[in-house]
């Protein structure tokens, strides 16, 4: 995993492109292929700046960090924050429910005895139905 912090577009913006440059070198790109190349990434770069709303966080903060890894594929993953759950984890349905002293003293020894939070005993309970 790599972070890199930036000021301004414009620096993110140098970055790629210097790093591109070396990228394409190294590949041994020239003439039209090297410029279609270079091209590429810096449309990349910008695409990438306004997917991720990274001005808004620039004015919020004065800077921006760009964490960079690979996924399960191995492709490079550019995010900022919490990872999102994937779609079959995320729980989507909130209740609230009215519970009598008694009752709510029944679910709070279950929750202290199993070492578990009230959604999670819910759950449980809820799966043993």
């Amino acid at each position: 995993m790599k972070e890199r912090t930036f000021t301004s577009f414009e620096q993110y913006e140098r970055y790629l492109k210097k790093k591109m440059m070396n990228k394409a070198k190294c590949k041994g790109l020239e003439g039209d292929a090297y410029v279609e190349y270079l091209q590429k990434h810096e449309n990349d770069a910008a695409r990438i700046w306004k997917e991720n709303d990274l001005q808004k966080w620039l004015e919020k903060d004065g800077y921006v960090t760009i964490t960079v890894w690979r996924d399960e594929t191995g492709q490079r993953k550019i995010g900022r924050g919490r990872p999102k759950k994937p779609e079959s984890e995320k729980l989507k349905h909130s209740i609230h429910v009215r519970l009598d002293d008694e009752r709510y003293k029944k679910l709070t020894h279950f929750c202290t005895e199993k070492n578990i939070d009230v959604s999670e005993a819910i759950r449980i309970l809820i799966n043993n139905l």
